[in-house]
């Protein structure tokens, strides 16, 4: 009984730890901000454009390569 004890603790142990990774993971790759279809959108604060992925160009607010 307490080596099955043992095991549900350290299953439980490691069952948290492994969603702890998770949530700290996927909530650094979280972004607030919608993107228009360039991948892109502009910084409230500051006013510029600001760019997460390059989805192409013809938009408000792209890449700096399509300048």
């Amino acid at each position: 009984m307490r080596f099955m004890l043992r095991g549900i603790l350290l299953a439980a142990l490691v069952a948290g730890s492994m969603i702890a990774v998770f949530h700290l993971t996927s909530t650094a790759e979280a972004h607030g901000g919608g993107l228009n279809r360039c991948g892109c959108h502009f910084n409230r604060k500051t006013g510029q454009c600001h760019c997460h992925q390059d989805r192409g160009c013809g938009c408000d607010c792209q890449p700096a390569r399509c300048k």
